[in-house]
């Protein structure tokens, strides 16, 4: 198995303070959530990548990509998968619509209250500096977060 470090971009949208945009995947008979986003390709920008994916994902077209809020490695047991996360901040543009396109493993998108999203399956667990980042309007970023995969 050859490795190497996967980057991925991902977007973070709000509505208000109250509820935040996440994509359902269903994978190896477990459901799971994130943010909407996915892998950079090779001569694509992390800006272009992001969009690229709001449009495959979810049909979004008006968008503006905003600030760097975060990012993660993600690192999985025995080290088969390393994943960089680059989080953005996200605004949809006026008169944008959510529309999912199903794939494999994407099942849905819809915007959680923060309440429920503190109780989700969600990959890789970033929920507690999200949580932050939205109490503080994303002013205070934590920067880098080194994640270790948990089976």
């Amino acid at each position: 198995m050859k490795k190497h470090i996967r980057i991925r971009v991902a977007g973070i949208v709000l509505n208000g303070k109250k509820e935040i945009l996440l994509v359902n995947h269903k994978k190896k008979g477990r459901s799971y959530w994130l943010f909407p986003g996915g892998g950079v390709e090779y001569g694509e920008t992390v800006i272009q990548a992001l969009k690229r994916e709001f449009r495959e994902e979810l049909s979004v077209t008006k968008l503006s990509v905003e600030n760097l809020v975060f990012m993660n490695d993600t690192i999985y047991p025995g080290g088969e998968r390393h994943i960089i996360n680059l989080y953005f901040r996200v605004k949809l543009g006026k008169g944008a619509r959510v529309s999912v396109n199903p794939e494999k493993v994407l099942k849905g998108a819809e915007f959680v209250a923060m309440k429920k999203f503190r109780k989700l399956l969600f990959y890789p667990d970033v929920k507690s500096a999200i949580i932050i980042g939205v109490k503080n309007g994303f002013k205070k970023s934590p920067g880098y977060i080194k994640i270790r995969w948990k089976k």
